[in-house]
């Protein structure tokens, strides 16, 4: 079984070939020289507890990650899932930024018509907010990132609950202040519910 400094040394190399870092690239992300790097990944030092927790940080895993066995293709395929990660999480900026589009058009196309269609039509971007919670509830869902799913979940509620009394108000409706009461039901259930099903 391989120790702790072959483990450091073995997946320092292959998470900078994951990278496709040369020793140089990493030399210079950890500020330290190529020399040093060289004999890390031969095993002929290893990186003291300061350094290694810089080393993790570079490639953005857990010290525990770095000193336990890993094989060439999980380390390739947890970068791989890094990367995918980061890059669902621009879709979901520009899905986002779509829906606000969207929203601005909306405004803009029935105000140049007549400027006092302003006062009805801004409301539209507060109904982008509840689209957009909704477009990071599935990400979260996708990603099972819980805390963001009961984040989004609960940004869903109330900032629909905000657009249609936003619409009340300016229809000239009276009393619809009391949708905000059925937020609290609402949102004590959504923390419930994750909660729960955090812990079982």
């Amino acid at each position: 079984m391989p120790t702790v400094h072959q483990n450091i040394a073995k997946n320092i190399t292959l998470l900078r070939k994951a990278n496709k870092w040369t020793q140089g690239d990493l030399a210079e992300q950890l500020n330290y020289s190529d020399k040093s790097i060289s004999k890390w990944e031969r095993g002929e030092s290893i990186p003291d507890i300061e350094m290694l927790c810089e080393v993790a940080k570079v490639f953005n895993v857990s010290l525990e990650y770095l000193t336990t066995e890993h094989n060439e293709k999980e380390i390739i395929n947890d970068q791989n899932k890094k990367e995918l990660l980061i890059r669902d999480l621009l879709i979901l900026i520009m899905y986002c930024v779509t829906v606000y589009f969207i929203s601005t058009i909306v405004f803009i196309y029935p105000t140049i018509r007549n400027p006092e269609n302003a006062r009805l039509f801004w409301v539209s971007y507060l109904y982008a907010l509840p689209v957009c919670a909704f477009l990071c509830s599935r990400y979260a869902k996708k990603k099972n990132i819980w805390l963001m799913r009961m984040i989004s979940s609960s940004m869903l509620v109330w900032t629909l609950i905000t657009a249609a009394y936003c619409t009340t108000v300016i229809a000239g409706l009276k009393m619809f202040w009391l949708l905000f009461l059925i937020g609290v039901p609402l949102q004590a259930a959504i923390c419930l519910y994750y909660f729960w099903k955090r812990t079982f």
